[in-house]
């Protein structure tokens, strides 16, 4: 029996082979002679393109968290806004750790701005509900001064 080859990457095969051992070919029933095999084409070279710099390095000291703000926001102040101020500052340092430094002042921002939004969000309703109860007492102070009077 002649020797036959595979008709992909030329490997020399084995009796009663139907695939080829190198690469998984399918090979034919009838035996092929190293003389029909033909080379295989080359691959294009492989050229790794240069990668760009994603982050750049940091231009400053680390940014703060506002950790501490945002829970005081939560729990005195407003607590959806401190809710979310506590989600942005516990990124803060894993951002920067993971070398994404521009959106982890991105993330101190937004934390500090939330934190803020909360306490002026409480002073804005403390002050109205001071002005409630002043508004309330007066009516209520008024209503006593005529009862006061019909009775004198």
């Amino acid at each position: 029996m002649a020797t036959r080859f595979c008709t992909q990457c030329g490997q020399q095969l084995p009796e009663n082979t139907r695939f080829c051992t190198n690469c998984g070919a399918p090979i034919p029933e009838e035996p092929q002679t190293q003389q029909a095999y033909s080379q295989p084409k080359p691959q294009p070279e492989f050229q790794p393109e240069p990668q760009p710099v994603v982050n750049p390095q940091p231009t400053g000291p680390k940014p703060t968290s506002y950790l501490a703000l945002a829970i005081l926001a939560t729990i005195f102040c407003c607590l959806p806004f401190g809710i979310v101020s506590i989600v942005k500052a516990s990124k803060v340092d894993s951002l920067w750790n993971a070398g994404r430094y521009m959106e982890s002042q991105d993330a101190s921002r937004k934390a500090r701005n939330w934190a803020i939004a909360a306490i002026l969000t409480a002073v804005v309703i403390a002050i109205l509900y001071f002005v409630f109860i002043l508004l309330v007492g007066a009516s209520a102070l008024g209503g006593w001064r005529e009862l006061l009077e019909e009775l004198s």
